[in-house]
């Protein structure tokens, strides 16, 4: 590596030296799963202190772009992703949206049970006496970066079945071949949140970070509820869009 790098005056030494990884990592100098240069050689090669460099990797550990092992090292988790947009117009798969994005998609499984549905899920489901639901908890990564985390609950009766497969890409593929289900349309509805404990965690972001709570309520071709889905998205990396019709003028009013 060179002797010393001249970093710019005006610009916090640690932002200029996060910002030179970052785009080391973009450019595949440092791929994913790679060791970045020691906290001494980047002081080195940056004539700073060590306190400046690890505040500049904690800046990409807040990105979900490096990982910190104690007494190892740095390690790349991933490239930075530009935000990814959420349409709503139709019902879409995780899976196939970061496909057609150009992102790696990854799911990992954290939690399938059988559990009697809260009154929220029950009632949106339109359970009658029977208020078992199969739920389902996964982290959603785009590469290699988490994204969302999603909560989906069916009704036990019609899916139990899904116990015994594979949840690691589209529910919504399964339900469509295994299940032949038509998921005909859905209402989602959208709000602000705080991400804070297990949730921040999973996310890789730090405590009260901001997010996007999804809610979506999937019908089939005969107005059947089929799923209630509770998606917490990184407040960071999402964009939500949505298409409006032409604006229509009331003569009465």
């Amino acid at each position: 590596m060179p002797e010393t790098f001249r970093l710019e005056k005006g610009v916090p030494k640690y932002i200029q030296i996060s910002n030179w990884l970052m785009e080391m990592i973009q450019k595949g100098r440092y791929a994913v799963n790679d060791k970045l240069p020691s906290e001494s050689k980047l002081s080195e090669l940056f004539h700073v202190n060590r306190n400046t460099v690890r505040q500049a990797i904690s800046n990409l550990v807040a990105k979900s772009l490096v990982q910190k092992r104690n007494g190892v090292g740095s390690f790349v988790l991933g490239r930075a992703l530009t935000p990814v947009k959420y349409t709503l117009q139709h019902i879409s798969s995780f899976t196939d949206d970061m496909i057609g994005m150009g992102i790696v998609p990854k799911t990992r499984l954290l939690r399938q049970s059988v559990v009697e549905a809260p009154p929220d899920v029950a009632e949106k489901l339109m359970l009658g006496k029977e208020k078992m639901v199969i739920l389902t908890e996964r982290l959603r990564l785009g590469n290699q970066i988490p994204l969302v985390i999603e909560r989906s609950y069916l009704p036990y009766k019609e899916y139990k079945d899904i116990l015994k497969m594979r949840l690691t890409g589209s529910l919504y593929h399964l339900l469509t071949k295994k299940f032949h289900v038509e998921l005909h349309r859905s209402i989602q509805t959208f709000r602000a949140v705080t991400l804070s404990g297990k949730d921040a965690r999973l996310l890789g972001l730090p405590q009260r970070s901001s997010g996007i709570f999804l809610e979506s309520v999937i019908y089939d071709s005969k107005n059947i509820p089929v799923e209630a889905l509770h998606a917490f998205h990184r407040g960071d990396k999402y964009i939500f869009e949505v298409e409006s019709g032409k604006y229509r003028y009331d003569l009465k009013g």
